[in-house]
C-alpha cells in the first residue's frame, strides 16, 4: 500500500468521531431549543414538552417517554418556553402588611384623646409664634401686624416643631390628631397673643404722644 493511501485512511479515520461528536452537538442544541420548563407552586422544576394548558391543568409531554401527563394547574406556578417566553399561571399573592402595633394598649378613644391634648399643653412650648408676631406688630403698627397672627397661626406644625414626649405615638389614630390639634390651638393663641402685646404698646406709646400734646 502506498504512502498516499496509509494517509488518507488515516485522515478519515480521525474525521469520523469529528463529525459525530459534531451531529451529537447539533442534535443536543435542537433538543434544548425545543424544551419547556415546568415550575411548580413548590418549586421544583420539570423539563418537556407543553402540549396544552387549560383553567384546570396542564399537558405536557416529558423528556423521557412517550405518553403525556396530566398536572393540576393549581400546582404549577409559570412556564418557561423554548423561545424564551414566559406564561405565569398562579402568581404568587404579596404577603398582607400586617396590621400596626397598638402603641397605647388598653386606652379607649376617649382617653387617648385627652391623654394627646395633655401631653400637647405640657410638651409644645415653642414661643416662635408669639415673638414673630409680637416683632411684626411692633414694626407695622395694629394694622399691618394683624397679617403676622393671621398668617402664622393656621400654618402646620412640623413634625420637628410638635416637641412630642414619645414621637412614635403620634401614628395613633386618635392620640396624634389630638395632640396636633392642641398643639395648632396653643400655636395660634401664642401668635394672636403676641400681636395683642404688639398692639397694647402701641396703644400705649399713641396715649403718652396724645397726653403730651395737650
Amino acid at each position: 500500500m502506498r504512502t498516499t493511501d496509509i494517509l488518507a485512511a488515516l485522515r478519515r479515520c480521525l474525521l469520523l468521531p469529528v463529525l459525530l461528536l459534531a451531529v451529537m452537538g447539533r442534535g443536543r442544541a435542537q433538543q434544548a431549543t425545543t424544551i419547556d420548563v415546568i415550575l411548580r407552586t413548590d418549586g421544583t422544576e420539570i423539563p418537556g414538552r407543553v402540549l396544552t394548558i387549560s383553567p384546570l391543568a396542564l399537558r405536557y409531554l416529558p423528556l423521557a417517554g412517550v405518553d403525556t401527563i396530566q398536572l393540576a394547574a393549581a400546582d404549577v406556578f409559570l412556564v418557561r418556553y423554548a423561545n424564551g417566553t414566559r406564561e405565569v399561571l398562579h402568581p404568587t399573592a404579596s404577603p398582607e402588611k400586617p396590621p400596626a402595633p397598638d402603641l397605647l394598649p388598653g386606652l379607649s378613644e376617649a382617653q387617648r384623646r385627652t391623654k394627646g391634648h395633655q401631653d400637647a399643653a405640657r410638651s409644645y412650648t415653642t414661643n416662635g409664634p408669639f415673638w414673630g408676631a409680637l416683632g411684626a406688630t411692633l414694626y407695622g403698627g395694629p394694622l399691618l401686624g394683624a397679617v403676622a397672627p393671621v398668617s402664622i397661626a393656621p400654618h402646620p406644625i412640623t413634625a420637628a416643631n410638635l416637641h412630642a414626649p414619645h414621637p412614635e405615638l403620634l401614628a395613633d389614630p386618635v392620640y396624634g390628631p389630638a395632640y396636633r390639634a392642641e398643639a395648632q390651638r396653643r400655636k395660634r393663641g401664642r401668635a394672636w397673643g403676641g400681636y395683642g402685646v404688639g398692639a397694647g404698646v402701641w396703644v400705649v406709646l399713641i396715649g403718652s404722644l396724645v397726653a403730651g400734646f395737650q
